[in-house]
């Protein structure tokens, strides 16, 4: 997935400056989405893999399975996904369509963080981190949360690049790296 990650970041920006240049940014984000999980569908996976498959044609029956999703056709969008056919990159869709939804919300002044912790946080502390993040990062924060027992105790916060590391197994995990110097 890495790898896709790389391809991705290109394909995301210029579908973005186009969304955004056409007042379409949701409805990329939501074609994408769709197209997102038409490509990690096991039959469609299999599908990519073969390479007797013409890429036109593959870029053609693609666009037949979103428009059986209900995705209404759209010049470009279908032009775009044929663009990633022809280049191999259907695959590459669900980070394509991830780092575009990131992009859309740095756009709209909006970041997603994640909460990691080895309990499940009180609505306080919930509260208390979105305030917290919200004012550190200058956006309006979303938060996601999920209970990790890996860790111990404490949390890991992750907002886009950003990492903060509170736990006591990262801690550990420094202490570790320390004393092996």
């Amino acid at each position: 997935m890495a790898d896709f990650e790389t391809a991705a970041r290109p394909y995301a920006r210029a579908f973005f400056e186009l969304a955004l240049e056409q007042g379409k940014l949701d409805r990329w984000q939501n074609g994408l989405e769709l197209a997102a999980a038409v490509a990690v569908d096991a039959d469609m996976k299999a599908l990519l893999e073969q390479p007797d498959v013409l890429p036109r044609e593959l870029g053609e029956l693609f666009l037949s399975v979103l428009a059986g999703t209900g995705l209404e056709s759209d010049g470009d969008f279908d032009n775009a996904v044929r663009l990633l056919a022809e280049n191999s990159r259907l695959a590459a869709l669900p980070a394509i369509a991830t780092q575009y939804a990131t992009l859309k919300q740095e756009a709209e002044g909006k970041i997603e963080i994640q909460v990691r912790s080895a309990q499940a946080l009180t609505a306080e502390q919930q509260e208390q981190i979105t305030q917290n993040m919200a004012k550190r990062l200058g956006k309006e924060v979303k938060l996601v949360a999920e209970v990790d027992e890996r860790l111990i105790a404490g949390a890991v916060i992750t907002a886009g690049d950003l990492v903060i590391d509170g736990s006591a197994s990262g801690q550990i995990e420094k202490l570790v790296h320390a004393v092996n110097r």
